[in-house]
């Protein structure tokens, strides 16, 4: 009986002496995770590597990206305004005509023709009333009949413009500067009157048509800055203006058609291209702006880490607007707080940080 007592005895101080063991195990990884100092044996408490970078105010805008079409800033289809057989060709598809310059001409006889006799008959109008007017001056004709030659003489002078316009317009000229970018007819093609006989595009300049939702129509005004990229031509931006915001909505996109010019010397924007225009939104000025990545969204809202004395501590904020991986700041942080911009996704707040050099 006794010795069934001794042994559980022991028993009992054996699985005593390992809890305390255990006990003593676990509060010393606690003087770690603490920083407290502990004995021989014990390291000291880790720190995380992030970059640091004070918090100042700068101005900031946020931009629209939308898609538009490139058109000429000058785009006509050509046409004759009189008919006949195209005598001969004066600009080949793809030159560049100066304004006023020839393109084509007809067969122009019957129009020279009617152009000589036209004038024919108002030299013989003009003499005869001049003559009137002396008779008239003697009392040799009554005024009734002056008045009827004087108006013989007024119809002559109106033949003889409609005959010299029909003259010109047996030549087709460049109504502006630009690039014959196609020709439908050929030499000895018969034209009739209004028949499209090429397209010419002036392209120097060009303009993009953006449907801008209507959301958005207070935003945009004729003046604004503007950029245009083509994906084309990878890292290439092209500084535009926009020039025209359209007063009507479209019913059936809700949009409203925005205009933004740029130059295009060296004729990269072609017309019919689609491109990206990027519209100012937003202005900002003296904004708190910090990375995007700087900024965590968790359950409770967006929050940033501030660094202080070495430690890693979480500040919650308000956003106002985010562009272009930056995000401006409305509420929560002041000029001169050490933001940690890079390394604050896995912190703990309280944490032990080592700033990095930039």
């Amino acid at each position: 009986m006794n010795g069934n007592w001794n042994r559980g005895a022991v028993m009992v101080l054996l699985i005593a002496a390992l809890l305390m063991t255990s006990c003593g195990g676990e509060k010393s990884e606690e003087a770690v995770a603490s920083g407290e100092k502990g004995g021989e044996g014990q390291r000291a408490p880790s720190s995380v590597p992030v970059h640091v970078a004070p918090v100042t105010t700068r101005s900031f805008e946020n931009y629209f990206h939308l898609l538009g079409t490139v058109r000429g800033q000058n785009e006509a289809t050509l046409v004759f305004e009189v008919g006949g057989v195209i005598e001969s060709i004066l600009a080949e598809k793809g030159s560049f005509v100066k304004q006023g310059a020839p393109i084509a001409r007809l067969d122009a006889d019957m129009y020279e023709a009617g152009a000589a006799e036209a004038s024919a008959a108002l030299t013989i109008a003009k003499e005869t009333y001049d003559k009137s007017r002396n008779l008239r001056e003697k009392g040799a004709i009554s005024e009734i009949e002056l008045s009827a030659l004087e108006q013989q003489y007024e119809a002559a002078k109106a033949r003889h413009r409609s005959a010299s316009i029909l003259q010109q317009d047996a030549t087709l000229r460049a109504p502006f500067s630009g690039v014959l970018d196609a020709r439908y007819l050929d030499r000895g093609d018969y034209a009739a009157p209004q028949t499209p006989f090429g397209r010419l595009i002036d392209s120097r300049q060009v303009k993009v048509e953006v449907p801008v939702p209507e959301i958005h129509l207070a935003r945009v005004q004729s003046g604004d800055a503007a950029t245009v990229v083509a994906d084309q031509y990878p890292g290439r931006e092209f500084a535009a203006i926009v020039t025209f915001v359209s007063r009507e909505v479209n019913a059936a996109t809700r949009t409203v058609l925005v205009e933004v010019t740029t130059g295009n010397e060296e004729g990269l924007l072609r017309p019919g291209m689609t491109v990206r225009a990027r519209l100012v939104k937003e202005r900002f000025q003296d904004a708190i702006v910090v990375p995007q990545d700087a900024v965590l969204n968790g359950d409770k809202g967006a929050s940033v880490f501030l660094e202080q004395n070495g430690l890693a501590l979480e500040r919650p904020v308000v956003v106002s607007t985010v562009s272009n991986e930056m995000a401006v700041i409305e509420n929560g942080l002041t000029v001169g707080d050490r933001l940690i911009t890079r390394g604050a996704r896995d912190l703990v707040n309280g944490e032990r940080v080592e700033v990095l050099a930039n």
